[in-house]
This record gives C-alpha cells, sequence and structure tokens, in this order.
C-alpha cells in the first residue's frame, strides 16, 4: 500500500496531504477511527473548498478510503492502511518532511501502548499470549473471503473429512 503513498506524494496533491496533515494535528483528538478519519477529510475538502474530483476520484481520497487509523504523535502521523480483508499496514509518515516508512507490528503495538499509557517494558509488563494450542486440530481459514461464514466453512471442513476418511469419522461421531 506504500504506492497510495507514493501516489500522492508524487502527484499534485502532495500540498493537500501537508494540508490534510496540518488539520490532523491541529485536532485535539490524537486517535482517529476510520470514521473520524472521513469526517475530518470532508472538512476539510468542505473548509478548502476543494473540487468534488477531490472528493471522490482523487489519490488522497483513495488513500483516505483504505486508511483505518490514523495516530497523531508530535510531528509523525501513523497511518494504519488495510489493503484487503485481514490485512493491515502501518506508516509513519512525517507531517513537516512528508516522509513515510513502513512500521513493524511489535513498533505499532507499542505505539498504541504508549498512546493508552499501559507501556511499560522495564517493569517486564509486557503480556504475551500463545494462541497456538487452540488452534492446533482446528481447520485454518486461508482465504480471507471467508471470514464471517464459519459455519458454511466448517461445514465443508468436516463434508470433506467424512468423504476422506468415513470409517473414522463415524467411529468419532459414535463415541461422542
Amino acid at each position: 500500500m506504500s504506492q497510495l503513498i507514493q501516489a500522492v506524494l508524487n502527484s499534485d496533491e502532495k500540498s493537500d496531504l501537508r494540508q490534510f496533515a496540518s488539520e490532523i494535528q491541529n485536532q485535539e483528538q490524537r486517535y482517529l477511527l476510520r470514521n473520524d478519519i472521513l469526517t475530518a477529510f470532508d472538512n476539510f475538502c468542505g473548509k478548502y473548498e476543494k473540487p468534488l474530483a477531490c472528493q471522490i476520484s482523487s489519490s488522497l481520497q483513495k488513500l483516505i478510503y483504505f486508511t483505518q487509523e490514523i495516530i497523531v504523535e508530535d510531528e509523525n502521523l501513523y497511518w494504519i492502511i488495510r489493503p484487503k480483508i485481514a490485512s493491515e499496514e502501518a506508516y509513519r509518515l512525517d507531517a513537516r518532511e512528508l516522509v513515510y516508512e513502513k512500521i513493524e507490528t511489535p513498533e505499532l503495538l507499542d505505539l498504541r501502548d504508549r498512546f493508552v499509557g499501559h507501556y511499560r517494558p522495564q517493569e517486564g509488563d509486557i503480556l504475551e499470549i500463545d494462541f497456538g494450542p487452540f488452534y492446533d486440530y482446528t481447520p485454518v481459514i486461508r482465504d480471507p473471503k471467508n471470514i464471517g461464514k464459519g459455519v458454511q466453512f466448517l461445514n465443508r471442513f468436516l463434508s470433506s473429512k467424512i468423504f476422506q476418511d468415513p470409517d473414522r469419522l463415524l467411529e468419532v461421531l459414535y463415541n461422542f
């Protein structure tokens, strides 16, 4: 998704991004969710009388469309972009220089912890949960299109198991 940010920075909309970033930084709210971002963008377009094309089909609008969260910290804006279902990418954007870099998940989680005021790594206050044992014997959803369709997915999985090894499954069902 860095191509979305790069497309804005390489276009005439670079100044619009700088203005929008400035508007976001001037807000009292430091953690913006999707609805807050869309509202801020609509207000930005109205305040600066941007043409309708900017609001509908611009590179900046496309970037805003895929953005799930923006976190404001000092001179940086952290953009969490969701390019497709079940995946997200995080970028740090220097609002003054308009330079961005991708950040990794641990850095994003540390930022979120600092934001809510619960980050104390020096005290060993880091919670780690291993979900591996919960998923040892369950089917894995690999296709993001199946997210939200758990019953159908499980039905297909169990039907497949019945046809692959009917004797074993009948025994398991009988002993259940």
